[in-house]
């Protein structure tokens, strides 16, 4: 009797789920998702590499941006998923994630229309110059602000580079505002709102370039002194990509010299931008801290996107949005 007693109560001890690892936002705006499921579920500011090694048992995380090192796998022997808060996943090597095991996930599309409004917004305050225009008052300088003279947006040529989802989101947007539209991206394919063209064909004939590459080895450093040479003077580039697919100091000096009018830029090769960063000085720039995806709604979908890919893959099913394929 006392051996069954024992068995019995041996069943009833509930199975505890693995331990997954979060940024406390995450968790927040994901109304606790995988609490709700019955996760182990540690939260932290910021999914660090001290953060990880702080939970050798973890099986899961969900990624910001930190780098994650190779050398990190080997001391996390339970995990299974790297799932990236976002689109970008350039903070973690995902080839050789998927050689330990490991996969890595993103979240395509959950920031897409946020960041296609924060880039076509971008592009009207430098048309218009409204930075500008509004630090002069700010200043007291009311004659000079008054004598800034923006463009028209209408029948100006802009130019996306990229054409995912967040490129088509742009070229959505800008089809009320009668542009010409030139799309440059890897694979050419149909699109009612704009016409495929050549890399160089887009830098030399747009008024505005806005770009929206992955950031890959491939993709770093695309945009060099070449390009700024193709565009008009008149011309203005906007960056909420990835910093190192543009040479910054290529930028930096096209900007100095006049070789084209303007910058908005959201993201930069060291994040946060150093306080010692040339283009603090600049007065053509606009700047943002790596925030074109900073909406309430944008979070909300990355946050609950991330968490049903640690829940797939813990539940031994493939994720709907890999970056790459363990072996």
């Amino acid at each position: 009797m006392l051996f069954l007693t024992l068995i019995y109560r041996k069943e009833q001890v509930p199975q505890m789920k693995p331990k997954v690892i979060m940024p406390k936002m995450a968790d927040t705006l994901s109304n606790n998702y995988l609490k709700e499921k019955g996760y182990d579920v540690i939260t932290v500011p910021d999914v660090t590499e001290q953060a990880l090694l702080d939970h050798p048992d973890v099986a899961a995380a969900i990624l910001f941006v930190s780098p994650i090192p190779n050398t990190i796998y080997d001391k996390l022997p339970n995990l299974k998923v790297f799932a990236r808060y976002g689109v970008g996943y350039d903070s973690v090597d995902a080839n050789y994630a998927a050689s330990k095991g490991v996969w890595v996930t993103n979240t395509p599309g959950a920031n897409a229309v946020s960041v296609a409004e924060s880039a076509v917004s971008d592009l009207l305050l430098l048309a218009k110059r409204s930075p500008w225009i509004s630090q002069k008052m700010r200043e007291g300088d009311l004659k000079g602000a008054v004598h800034l003279m923006g463009r028209d947006v209408a029948g100006a040529t802009i130019g996306i580079v990229g054409y995912g989802n967040i490129g088509q989101s742009v070229a959505k947007i800008l089809s009320g505002f009668n542009v010409n539209v030139l799309i440059y991206n890897r694979t050419p394919r149909e699109s009612k709102y704009g016409k495929f063209v050549d890399w160089d064909t887009l830098f030399k004939e747009s008024d505005y370039v806005t770009i929206h590459l992955a950031a890959t080895p491939e993709t770093e450093n695309s945009i060099t002194a070449k390009e700024f040479a193709m565009m008009k003077s008149s011309a203005s580039i906007i960056n909420l990509a990835r910093g190192p697919i543009i040479n910054e100091n290529d930028l930096i000096s096209a900007l100095k010299t006049g070789q084209i009018e303007s910058a908005a830029l959201d993201v930069f090769d060291k994040e946060p931008l150093p306080a010692t960063s040339p283009l603090f000085d600049l007065d053509n720039v606009f700047l943002t801290p790596h925030t074109a995806a900073q909406t309430l709604e944008a979070h909300n979908r990355m946050a609950v996107g991330a968490s049903k890919m640690i829940d797939q893959v813990l539940t031994g099913n493939t994720p709907d949005w890999p970056v790459n394929q363990p072996k």
